[in-house]
């Protein structure tokens, strides 16, 4: 009988809510994760994701691990560059951090309301965007306002988001949804 031998990686993806992105990050490769989904500059929802430059030179000066295949002349290059653009995350434990788009991070919400709520100061705001899934709708319409719709209304309610958020090249606060709810843009 022959046997095959499949190697399976295990790969992290971190956002810095608590500060804590990177410090996640690098035991994880140490412990053996090899894989890491990150962002230059730390850009992503919130505080962001972890900063792959900061994954790479920490691995560098920390542990002495150089990634293959990575010109290390060039990352202050990109950095700067987006530096300059002016994108960046939120800081972490900021009001801002707590503002979420992504409809996974929603249903985690919905399900768990301490989920992304680590701080008790912060509001929990959804956001509605690209991004946002059926859980951002219920969640404003079964958590907050305790007026439950159809799925389908829920479904038609992201599909109209997503063309506006897309061809307005931004997200749409709560308010801004039930002003589109009471007009009948969603109907």
């Amino acid at each position: 009988m022959t046997c095959c031998h499949v190697q399976l990686g295990f790969g992290v993806h971190y956002h810095n809510d608590m500060g804590l992105a990177l410090e996640n990050t690098l035991q994880s490769v140490i412990a053996g994760a090899t894989l890491v989904s990150g962002t230059f500059c730390a850009i992503g929802e919130r505080a962001g994701n972890i900063a792959t430059e900061q994954v790479l030179n920490g691995l560098r000066v920390r542990f002495g691990i150089e990634v293959k295949g990575i010109n290390y002349d060039a990352i202050a290059a990109v950095t700067d560059y987006i530096e300059q653009l002016g994108i960046r995350p939120a800081a972490p434990y900021s009001q801002t951090a707590q503002r979420h788009e992504s409809g996974i991070h929603v249903n985690s919400l919905f399900n768990d309301p301490q989920s992304y709520a680590a701080l008790p100061y912060n509001t929990i705001e959804v956001l509605f965007g690209k991004w946002s899934g059926i859980s951002n709708f219920q969640y404003l319409f079964e958590k907050q306002l305790q007026n439950p719709q159809p799925r389908k209304q829920y479904e038609k309610m992201r599909s109209v988001i997503k063309s506006l958020a897309v061809e307005q090249e931004r997200y749409f606060t709560a308010k801004e949804v039930l002003e589109l709810w009471k007009n009948g843009v969603f109907k």
